[in-house]
């Protein structure tokens, strides 16, 4: 006869549920689930678990997750566990099955790269996980039985996430405690970050044993580049800042002297001399900063009137917002957590107080709250970071970008003729990267100045090409009879509602130029979530 599986049957015979906290049962489905719990048990290990058929199915891990590919760490097997177990931490008591102390580790989602009942059967099942510290894709492949329990090895893929390191970069190495828990080494160090910046400031990176040595050039550097989420992380292992509208401007003090480039490199020290002036007066030797351009009318940010004043247009003063400092007096801070950074920064901009430099304020956790509030405020939206992330100078998930209202950024590929009183031009016509080109997307003809239809009716009339330079499918047939097609070059920004069903942008409006992109730079942008699209539908 045969037998019956019970769902949990193993995980209750081997507990007695009035000695200890353990849960028997419970826990709610929803988006699946995973979490990775540091266990102090007989042996200390790291017990991995995945949400599927309202169970979480369970691996014991002796060394934890490696986020190198190269390295293949044992993953045993383990009975499933109920679903509100992901929330359990505390103490085992002695005499009970696992007893020792249970920290959580890592929580998150995660979702499956094809079928994951099919990949549990066949021994090999592919996934991505969204969590605060294991991020993209990774695989766990059975290999053999070991005496009752089968054994696995779980692998980490080559993407944006990997990296030459383990969990441990996350264990507090004097309590053996994830930095993230009470009483961790982390928290500590962002306390004493916030606590005392000055007294830091003061006794310079090499006494406080900060950094490591670093001779600076006085050159641009990549900037740290965000993902984008449609809701904010939440947890204090996240810091959350609004989201400036205006321009990315890297800066670097060698000398005495100041620089500053657009994010691509493009030097602007020209364009901005008194933002340039304001830097070289900080009481520092060497220096590297990251923050946004922005010019403030009433309080308030105002796209419009930053491109004005590079245009010369007005007269309205450039602020800088300063978010981070990747190097401080001849140290590279890039490996140092971002609270500390950001602390240090806001210590050295009273050094020598402008009303061009300011710091960009964040909020440490609530982040769904502090997007609302940004939201009601009719902020662009706001930027979430990983607290104790470093600075890599790349697109790997430590700085998410979450936009309060829809705005997107689109290659000129095109524009018609203007009709009435109007003249420069009539509308452009937009592109996005699409599979190996681009794609027409539509067509925006509000939020021009007179002045701003003319130059770009020069600037577009020495870029005409004879065919279009973008998949033009979802263009109305007698539309494109009027169309003069250019070189893929100009970016803009558009203001929109969505798409529409017709699969092109509706109510469309131009935000402004933005002559700190590139179509490098939205090709880039749209190969992750092309990627991750893709993957959903296998």
């Amino acid at each position: 006869m045969r037998s019956i599986r019970v769902p949990l049957r193993e995980y209750r015979r081997k507990r007695n549920f009035r000695t200890t906290r353990e849960p028997a049962r419970g826990g709610r489905r929803g988006a699946r689930i995973f979490v990775v719990q540091l266990h102090h048990a007989s042996h200390r290990h790291f017990d991995f678990r995945l949400e599927l058929d309202g169970v979480l199915k369970s691996w014991a891990i002796p060394k934890g997750p490696s986020f190198d590919p190269k390295v293949k760490r044992l993953a045993v097997e383990v009975e499933d566990h109920p679903l509100a177990y992901a929330k359990f931490e505390g103490d085992i008591p002695e005499g009970n099955y696992g007893a020792g102390h249970v920290d959580i580790f890592d929580r998150g989602t995660w979702e499956p790269l094809g079928d994951a009942r099919a990949g549990l059967k066949d021994g090999e099942l592919k996934f991505e996980l969204h969590g605060e510290i294991l991020r993209g894709s990774w695989v766990l492949v059975r290999t053999r039985m070991q005496g009752s329990r089968q054994q696995w090895l779980l692998i980490k893929h080559a993407d944006e996430y990997a990296a030459e390191r383990d969990v441990d970069a996350f264990i507090d190495p004097e309590s053996d405690r994830p930095l993230s828990a009470p009483g961790g080494a982390g928290r500590k160090r962002r306390a004493q970050a916030r606590a005392a910046p000055a007294a830091m400031l003061s006794a310079g990176p090499k006494r406080l044993g900060i950094g490591r040595a670093e001779t600076l050039k006085n050159v641009a550097f990549k900037p740290q580049l965000c993902t984008v989420r449609s809701t904010p992380p939440e947890g204090d292992r996240w810091l959350h800042e609004v989201k400036w509208d205006g321009y990315r401007i890297v800066a670097s003090v060698v000398g005495g002297r100041a620089r500053l480039w657009s994010r691509n490199g493009i030097e602007w020290t020209g364009k901005v001399p008194e933002l340039a002036a304001a830097i070289a007066a900080l009481d520092v030797t060497s220096a590297q900063l990251d923050g946004e351009m922005v010019v403030l009318r009433d309080g308030r940010d105002d796209f419009n009137a930053l491109q004005g004043r590079l245009s010369a247009e007005n007269r309205e003063p450039a602020v800088y917002m300063l978010f981070d400092l990747p190097h401080w007096n001849g140290r590279s801070l890039r490996k140092v957590e971002l609270i500390e950074r950001k602390a240090l920064l806001h210590e050295l901009l009273k050094t020598a107080p402008s009303p061009a430099l300011r710091f960009s304020e964040h909020v440490i956790g609530n982040g769904s709250e502090v997007f609302a509030k940004a939201v009601a405020a009719g902020l662009e939206g706001i930027i979430s970071k990983r607290v104790d992330s470093g600075y890599s100078g790349s697109r790997n998930g430590d700085w998410v970008k979450i936009k309060g209202r829809p705005s997107d950024e689109f290659v000129v590929v095109g524009f018609t003729e203007p009709k009435g009183s109007r003249t420069g031009i009539g509308a452009l016509l937009l592109a996005r990267p699409h599979g190996d080109g681009l794609r027409y997307a539509g067509r925006v003809g509000t939020g021009f100045d007179q002045g701003l239809l003319e130059k770009l009716r020069e600037r577009l009339g020495k870029s005409v090409v004879a065919k279009p330079p973008a998949d033009i499918a979802l263009l109305a047939r007698k539309d494109r009879e009027l169309a003069i097609w250019v070189k893929p070059k100009l970016i803009v920004e558009v203001s929109h509602q969505g798409i529409g069903g017709q699969g092109l942008l509706r109510q469309v409006s131009l935000k402004g130029l933005r002559p700190d992109k590139t179509l490098a730079d939205l090709v880039a942008g749209a190969r992750r979530p092309a990627r991750k699209q893709a993957r959903g539908k296998a």
